[in-house]
């Protein structure tokens, strides 16, 4: 009761703060790299965003604010902050919380974030506190400013779980050392930068354009560092330029514009929704593998015409560790002293074959990479030999073909 008080209180105060301001205000962030034809120059988010119609549906949806799901009446609210609901990914990770919620009682609110800033974090963090909320899963939270998020919620008696991004190795002692940090999660970004750009060289393309997102989300981050380092090891493929920021549609049209050798594009994000339109409408159909991050429906499409060489994805499942990790710390019973991060595998597709299995028993309504009672080994309430080794073993194990093992066939 005290607890919620104090949520009230707090909620009263934020209201008469924020009263006279709009949401997100002007969003900052910056470009990096070069396009074929000039420099990035700097600018806000919210100019660049507006020059991408592509980039802006895709990144600046913020349907699903304020949404809940899973259990209206649970014994716990978990909030979870996130930059949509509504696209691939974020939708079949919000029917996973959905999915065990219900199971669990516990309920989830969502709260939809308009940029990756620091600041836009920490805000969404003092809004979900003042809302009562028992815990906060935060995704791809990068870079030092966690500690401060975690010092709200400490502030709050909230814990703290992060996915989609592993705690920078600076402050990962401090971090670790909270009480009220639950645990998290990240997957193996480097390695899927590193195998975008070599699983366009096996299906022989010589002149890659790369692209990422701009600098400073840390999964895009080592993407790119995999990439970049994919071509330092095969000298012999030519970099045909280099783009980060947020005009990912001109970006491809400016380096077709400017290259008719290029044959592999090389995307940390959505390639598909990128690159299918510029490659047409340069006449380029059939001549230009592109491989990248991020599934989506047109994967099927390109991957059984040979237009994709490869997609990876499948992180949906990545909610699910920090929710374990903070269900268990909830009831009394966390599954270790030593907090623990979670090594994810990512799922890689390279052909239409592989595409329709992720979707028959990964993706498709109704099925998820662990079922609720399987879930039900790794929480102490139902299993007292539960441990952080079994997450991490999960993590280690996810793949279409364990699923398949265990489920037998599409539930």
């Amino acid at each position: 009761m005290k607890k919620r008080m104090m949520a009230l209180l707090i909620t009263l105060i934020l209201v008469f703060t924020l009263a006279g301001c709009g949401k997100g205000g002007e969003r900052a962030g910056t470009e990096a790299g070069e396009t074929p034809d000039a420099a990035q120059s700097e600018n806000s988010m919210e100019d660049t965003v507006g020059k991408d119609e592509k980039t802006d549906e895709v990144w600046d949806d913020s349907a699903g604010a304020g949404e809940v799901c899973g259990d209206p009446n649970g014994d716990y609210t978990i909030g979870v902050i996130i930059h949509t609901t509504t696209d691939f990914l974020c939708s079949k990770l919000k029917s996973y919380t959905d999915y065990m919620g219900k199971e669990f009682s516990v309920k989830f609110s969502y709260y939809i974030i308009e940029n990756f800033a620091d600041e836009t974090y920490l805000s969404a963090i003092e809004n979900l506190c003042a809302q009562g909320v028992d815990g906060i899963i935060t995704t791809n939270f990068s870079g030092t400013a966690v500690l401060q998020g975690l010092k709200t919620c400490e502030n709050n008696d909230v814990y703290l779980g992060v996915g989609f991004s592993q705690i920078n190795e600076s402050i990962k002692e401090q971090v670790y050392a909270s009480e009220y940090f639950a645990g998290g999660s990240y997957e193996a970004d480097y390695q899927a930068g590193y195998d975008i750009i070599t699983s366009l060289i096996d299906t022989g393309s010589k002149n890659i354009a790369a692209i990422g997102y701009e600098p400073g989300l840390t999964c895009h981050d080592r993407r790119w560092d995999g990439m970049m380092a994919a071509f330092e090891d095969y000298p012999e493929i030519k970099k045909a330029g280099e783009y980060r920021g947020l005009e990912f549609t001109k970006a491809v049209e400016d380096f077709l514009a400017a290259d008719d050798t290029i044959d592999g594009i090389a995307i940390t994000l959505l390639g598909i929704e990128y690159c299918s339109e510029p490659i047409k409408s340069a006449g380029r159909e059939g001549q230009i593998k592109i491989a990248f991050c991020d599934l989506s429906e047109s994967c099927q499409e390109g991957l059984d015409k040979g237009d994709v060489a490869c997609a990876i994805g499948g992180q949906y499942v990545d909610v699910v560790f920090p929710f374990i990790f903070m269900y268990n710390v909830l009831e009394g019973t966390p599954l270790s002293e030593k907090k623990v991060e979670v090594p994810v595998n990512f799922i890689t597709c390279k052909t239409g074959e592989e595409f329709s299995n992720y979707m028959t028993y990964l993706h498709n309504d109704g099925v998820y990479a662990w079922t609720t009672e399987e879930l039900k080994q790794v929480i102490r309430k139902y299993n007292e030999n539960a441990s952080a080794a079994d997450l991490v073993q999960m993590g280690a194990d996810y793949s279409v073909e364990d699923t398949m093992s265990r489920h037998g066939s599409s539930e």
